[in-house]
Formats: structure tokens, C-alpha cells, sequence
């Protein structure tokens, strides 16, 4: 998988709203990585050399303290990227690597409120430090959702899988809830 699969498309696949738990944290952990990642190197970075060019003299008579605000300018950069891509898209790109998808409770989307609420409320969840608080309330949900996600009525979920045919001239496809019959195949 290169990294340009990791860019949200319009076509979005379906969710599994049944897919919803507690157990997606670790994903949803990495997936948060990926982003900041992302949206520091990506986006910050970019800003920064511009920045840099526009007040050289600034930045090369207090460059750690140049350094630290551009961590605390990471804030509203990270906000903004998070809410664009999960409004837009219903993932972000660290969410769609991880395989994680943003839903409403009917499967949707989330429209521009929900994803509003959602992003906002992420530094809330992040309080006291390192998602604490959204770990703590996702961790104790049946349906693994943080602060954000209860108030945003999302969930963070999985896409939807379809299962091949076991052999090419199947036509049909097996459900996991049916097993399936080897004695279809002996004769083959």
C-alpha cells in the first residue's frame, strides 16, 4: 500500500456500525499518530518555511521560541485538518491506513456539525495529556466513543468486508454466519 492510498476519497465504503468498540482504540491511536504526523509535516512545515521567509530576523534571534509555537500552532492546524477530512470524507488519512471510518449512527457521514462537535471536543479529550480523558470515556463505551463522539452522536468504526468466492466458478458468497459446505467441492 503506498502512501497516496492512505488519501480519503469520495468513494466511501460502507460501515460496520457493528464494528464499533472499545477494541479499535489501539487503531484509533495510530491512526491520531499518522495525522499529527501528517498535518505537522505536511502542512506545519509548509507554514513555517513561509513564515521563516517573511521574518527571518524573528526567527533567528529566538529559534526555540519559534520551535514551541509551532507546536502550539499544531493545535488549530490539527483541528482544522482533522474536521475538513472527517466532514468531507467521513476519515482522515491516519484513520483510512488504519482501516477506521467516522459514522453517524445510521452509517452516514458526519455532516458539518457532528464533525465540528466531534473535533472540537478532541482537546477536551485530550486533557490531561496524551487523550486521557477520550481514552478513559471511549475505554468505559460499549461502542468505544469518546467525549467528542457521544456529544457528536459518531462512532469510529470499520468499513465493511466482503468475503470472496473460495473457488472462482462460486458464484455465490458465503456469510459468516453461514458455514460452508466442502461437500459442494469434493467432486471438482
Amino acid at each position: 500500500m503506498s502512501v497516496l492510498d492512505w488519501l480519503p476519497t469520495k468513494r466511501r465504503p460502507t460501515p460496520d456500525l457493528e464494528s464499533a468498540s472499545p477494541v479499535l482504540l489501539r487503531r484509533r491511536a495510530v491512526a491520531t499518530i499518522i495525522d499529527l504526523v501528517v498535518a505537522y509535516v505536511a502542512i506545519e512545515t509548509v507554514v513555517l518555511a513561509g513564515l521563516m521567509v517573511a521574518f527571518s530576523d524573528y526567527f533567528v534571534a529566538n529559534g526555540g521560541e519559534a520551535m514551541g509555537l509551532s507546536i502550539i500552532g499544531l493545535v488549530p492546524v490539527y483541528l482544522l485538518y482533522t474536521f475538513a477530512f472527517e466532514w468531507r470524507y467521513g476519515t482522515t488519512p491516519g484513520k483510512k491506513r488504519m482501516g477506521l471510518l467516522v459514522a453517524t449512527e445510521d452509517g452516514s457521514k458526519p455532516g458539518l456539525v457532528p464533525a465540528a462537535t466531534r473535533n472540537a471536543l478532541r482537546y477536551v479529550d485530550f486533557l490531561p495529556v496524551g487523550y486521557l480523558i477520550g481514552w478513559i470515556f471511549a475505554r468505559r463505551s460499549p461502542r468505544g466513543r469518546r467525549l467528542g463522539d457521544r456529544l457528536a452522536d459518531t462512532l469510529v468504526v470499520r468499513p465493511e468486508t466482503e468475503i470472496e468466492p473460495l473457488f472462482a466458478g462460486d458464484a455465490r458468497v458465503a456469510s459468516s454466519d453461514e458455514p460452508i459446505d466442502e461437500t459442494d467441492h469434493e467432486n471438482s
